[in-house]
């Protein structure tokens, strides 16, 4: 019964967005918008409760991107659920990359520069990024900013602020998130960086 809602669920929902892929889907329930921006690769997974929007406007300011897809899920990916992935430019998230539940990944930031003016009334950053590479994951409770990569087989950590670039073949936690070990080809293993 309930792979027959989901089945359900998802034939409705996908129906919104730019691209949807084979074999995704959707579990109720999904807090969605302008998924006219959105594309969504095969296989992907997508938890209970996650919300996924393209901010196009705010507080009467509208957000300028020349990006018509502004945020794209690649193939194979488990987005966990309660997560929160925000965007008004560019997120690219790549194939095979698990995140955990409650994830929160955003390639802006509210303004708040003029104080003479309510938080409301101030528009979003412009022109940022987030790029996540292929088999990356993303911990319980992490949190990816804007103008950020990360790097192929990378892990991040439980609860980790990643505010700056994460080499490939890393693990990095903490907040601000910082690489604590790097995979050594050599070998074949994991290496805390205070060995190598």
């Amino acid at each position: 019964m309930f792979d027959f809602l989901i089945k359900a669920y998802t034939f409705f929902s996908s129906r919104k967005f730019i691209s949807f892929g084979q074999n995704s889907k959707i579990k109720p329930f999904l807090n969605s918008s302008h998924e006219e921006h959105i594309d969504i690769g095969d296989n992907v997974d997508i938890g209970s409760f996650c919300r996924i929007a393209v901010s196009t406007e705010f507080a009467g300011h509208k957000v300028r991107s020349k990006n018509n897809v502004r945020l794209k899920i690649g193939n194979h990916v488990d987005v966990g659920h309660n997560t929160f992935i925000s965007a008004n430019n560019n997120i690219q998230i790549g194939n095979h990359v698990i995140m955990s539940s409650y994830v929160f990944i955003t390639d802006h930031d509210h303004g708040f520069t003029d104080v003479s003016k309510n938080l409301h009334k101030q528009p979003l950053t412009n022109g940022g990024h987030v790029i996540i590479g292929d088999n990356v994951f993303l911990g319980i409770k992490s949190s990816v900013l804007k103008n950020v990569t990360i790097g192929n087989h990378s892990v991040i950590g439980a609860n980790s602020v990643v505010t700056k670039d994460i080499p490939p073949y890393t693990i990095a936690t903490g907040n601000p998130a910082k690489v604590i070990k790097r995979y050594s080809p050599k070998a074949k293993k994991w290496v805390s960086l205070s060995s190598s």
